[in-house]
């Protein structure tokens, strides 16, 4: 049956009514919409669809139609997808699709190709297919097929109003997609000038805190700057500087931590010659944190410059020092009187002064070759600042000692009370000595020394000569060999017994004395019965012919075993004689 055609000027309508869709920007999905349902109204067809390959290119299913309901459509996609295929017998949409020219069946139900179909088309009645190709560009993209219930002989206007829609409609469907593509590059673009923006803004931000930290490094700068300026550069909240021990050697900011976690931390290892020297600790960063690790990193680099100056500058002072303290202790008058005169020109105090001797008791004792190991030490750094005061102080090592020159007005309380602003431990003690000047030293010290040795380690913190009683006394005679002879004519035959006969009557002696001449107590201490100590003091009495029942005899005692304290802290092997 011959098939009215709809005016051409409605045609022309619909096409105009696509231009503008594509030129509005539409979507390829609504464009694909506007062509089934201006098709399906234009030609008459019962039934118009637009069918695109699946992602294997191997069948077309339906994505755009008019005429049936969704449910429906989306069944003959599930389980009646047309195939597509190089066979000889092809179906009508999968030929024209191949072939790339439109196909028109009149009467379905007698066409041998149309088989995978034939279901749902007898289903819903359908007799009459068109199905054109779909392009876009010069590639096919799909088909746009009309159905129709009627049997419609091939009308060919009609054929070529129906393909003049389609290709006006994939010539939309090109604009829609260079459109889109040209959307796409745009953005594309945008994001590349922002990331280059982002990367300028970031580079500059990087300059300028490689400016200002340079200008620490420069500018004859400390730490302490360096920790405020950082903490500034990164917004911190505080921001400290430690070293490899832990100790703080800067900070800055609200000196908290308080309510901040180790993700609110930021950090940068400070080397020099190699080793971990220091670390940089930032809590509470406000900056970027790309941007605050690259400013800690910058910050490490300054650090290590700072750290490596102040450790030149440490080091010197600390030869200089030493130097000086081991010329003016020494027996040598020349050296002690140059030495005076390069410690004035210094504008340091060597007149009028007393020596402190201190050592660290728990510590191990440390040769040449580890004083920075010392002067990194609770002690050396008190010492360190001790020697800047005013007067500035001769501090400086002495072998295993700290020797301080410390003015002769301060007393053992005040020397005491500035040592331990530096929180040093327990386990350093120190004696002092008075000095009659600076020809004085080596004696001074000698005798600070011996009563370091003896009984410096006891409490308190700051000892002096006079503290330690009698052997205070022995300390400060000069003639140490008169000293040595007393405690030979005193202990002699005792030590004799001890060496021929391992006797421990020294030990037995020493002990008595000691806990108030008890033998009870003694005996508990040396782990022996009490007659057996009743015994040796009997013993001692008869060697050596003094009785421990006379005051003036047991005073005699005690000073032989404290001369024989001081000859065995200077010679060891003195006793064994």
């Amino acid at each position: 049956m011959t098939h009215e055609v709809t005016p051409t000027t409605v045609w022309i309508a619909a096409l105009e009514l696509l231009a503008r869709q594509a030129g509005a920007g539409s979507s390829t999905e609504d464009l694909h919409q506007r062509l089934v349902a201006v098709g399906r109204q234009l030609t008459g067809f019962d039934f118009c669809a637009v069918l695109l390959p699946d992602e294997s290119a191997t069948q077309l299913l339906i994505r755009a139609w008019a005429g049936l309901d969704t449910f429906y459509v989306e069944q003959i996609n599930s389980r009646n997808p047309l195939t597509l295929g190089s066979t000889a017998r092809q179906s009508p949409s999968s030929r024209a699709y191949t072939s790339g020219v439109s196909v028109w069946v009149s009467d379905i139900t007698q066409h041998a190709d149309f088989t995978q179909w034939s279901g749902p088309a007898k289903a819903q009645g359908y007799r009459t297919l068109l199905a054109v190709p779909l392009r876009a560009g010069d590639q096919i993209v799909g088909t746009f097929n009309c159905y129709n219930k009627e049997v419609i002989a091939p009308d060919p206007q009609l054929r070529h109003l129906v393909e003049a829609l389609t290709d006006f409609a994939s010539a939309a469907l090109e604009i829609t997609r260079l459109r889109q593509a040209e959307t796409g590059r745009m953005h594309q673009l945008e994001d590349l000038n922002k990331q280059l923006r982002d990367r300028q803004a970031r580079d500059e931000q990087s300059q300028e805190l490689h400016r200002r930290l340079t200008d620490v490094a420069l500018s004859n700068s400390d730490l302490a700057h360096l920790a405020q300026e950082s903490a500034h550069m990164v917004g911190a909240a505080f921001l400290k500087i430690v070293d490899d021990s832990g100790f703080v050697l800067a900070k800055a900011g609200s000196g908290s931590v308080e309510g901040l976690t180790p993700e609110d931390s930021n950090s940068a290892v400070v080397l020099l010659h190699g080793e971990v020297a220091a670390r940089i600790e930032a809590f509470g960063a406000t900056l970027d944190p790309d941007m605050a690790a690259r400013a800690l990193e910058h910050a490490a680099t300054v650090c290590a410059l700072l750290l490596l100056r102040d450790r030149t500058a440490a080091e010197a002072e600390a030869r200089f020092r030493d130097d000086l303290i081991g010329d003016l202790c020494s027996g040598d008058p020349e050296r002690r009187a140059t030495a005076r005169q390069r410690a004035l020109r210094a504008n340091l105090l060597v007149d009028e002064v007393q020596v402190v001797v201190m050592k660290d008791q728990g510590g191990q004792d440390q040769g040449e070759g580890s004083a920075a190991k010392i002067d990194n030490s609770p002690l050396g750094r008190r010492m360190r600042s001790i020697s800047s005061r005013r007067p500035r102080l001769v501090c400086g090592r002495l072998g295993d000692y700290w020797v301080a020159l410390w003015p002769i007005n301060d007393g053992a309380e005040d020397i005491a009370a500035t040592l331990t602003q530096g929180a040093i431990g327990s386990q350093v003690h120190a004696v002092v000595a008075p000095a009659g000047g600076s020809e004085d030293l080596d004696r001074a010290f000698r005798m600070a020394r011996g009563a370091l040795e003896l009984g410096g380690h006891q409490a308190p913190l700051v000892r002096t000569i006079e503290d330690l009683g009698v052997v205070g006394l022995l300390l400060q005679l000069e003639d140490h060999k008169a000293v040595a002879r007393f405690s030979d004519r005193v202990l002699g035959a005792l030590r004799q017994s001890d060496l021929e006969r391992s006797t421990d009557l020294i030990l037995t002696l020493r002990t008595y004395l000691a806990h108030d001449c008890r033998a009870d107590v003694s005996a508990q201490k040396l782990f022996v019965h009490k007659n057996t100590i009743s015994q040796r003091l009997r013993r001692i009495e008869k060697l050596t012919g003094l009785s421990l029942a006379s005051p003036s005899d047991v005073l005699q005692f005690s000073a032989a075993l404290a001369a024989d304290d001081i000859r065995a802290a200077s010679d060891p092997s003195a006793t064994e004689r």
